[in-house]
């Protein structure tokens, strides 16, 4: 077997492999739950220089759909809040509070107050419902296009360099490039499926607290009407005493 052979072989699944690292970033920046590489991008003009928010910050994870953002000084709180918005302008941003304890210079035990952004993923509700299922379809069908396309080109390359092989191995190879393709084609819809769910869950979440809500609402009408009934009979019952 030619030395270029396996060498197309090894590039076409690096390809492959690139194309679904992409569709899977890509996936991770359409924020249903708090994703950590969702933050990579965010860069915070601090002293006229752009500086990675990893940089000027601690970044932990409250829960799947919250972030804490603590600044390593705390006049850089006001540019981080802006380096978040103009990347995430959905994250729903508030200034808190914390009490840590902890020791000072002397080894002494105390009480410190630092102030953190909280970043907090929005609700899928109807309008981001539709938005982050185009944006998915879009990323998929880019993904799903760019690989058949590697495929197409590896072919191309391919057949000129099986000339004089035996049928025997032209067959193996076959079947290694079929394999090959299948599983990152696996791979790019279990990324896709799991995303897909992700939004259903989280807009299914969104629609039950709505109906919730409502409920919840009809409650406290239905209960204030009997209230009003029962204050109105007591004064009628009242009256009627005179």
């Amino acid at each position: 077997m030619k030395k270029a052979v396996y060498i197309e072989f090894d590039q076409y699944g690096e390809e492959l492999s690139g194309h679904c690292a992409r569709f899977a970033y890509r996936l991770m920046n359409f924020c249903v739950k708090a994703e950590e590489v969702a933050l990579l991008p965010i860069e915070a003009m601090i002293d006229g220089d752009l500086v990675k928010l990893d940089e000027c910050s601690i970044v932990g994870r409250k829960d799947d759909y919250t972030f804490m953002i603590i600044p390593n000084f705390a006049e850089d709180m006001p540019a981080i809040a802006q380096g978040v918005m103009m990347e995430h302008p959905e994250f729903k941003q508030s200034m808190e509070e914390k009490t840590l304890d902890t020791v000072d210079e002397k080894g002494q035990s105390i009480k410190k107050n630092i102030r953190y952004l909280l970043l907090k993923m929005p609700e899928v509700d109807d309008e981001r419902y539709k938005v982050l299922k185009n944006g998915v379809e879009l990323c998929y069908n880019d993904c799903k296009a760019a690989m058949e396309l590697a495929n197409n080109k590896f072919d191309a390359k391919l057949t000129p360099l099986l000339a004089g092989e035996s049928d025997a191995d032209i067959e193996s190879l076959k079947n290694v490039r079929d394999k090959v393709n299948t599983e990152w084609g696996d791979h790019r819809e279990k990324l896709y499926h799991e995303k897909i769910q992700e939004i259903e869950d989280a807009h299914n979440n969104w629609m039950a607290d709505r109906v919730e809500d409502t409920l919840t609402r009809l409650q406290d009408e239905d209960r204030a009407k009997h209230d009003d009934y029962s204050t109105h009979s007591m004064k009628m019952g009242s009256d009627d005493e005179f």
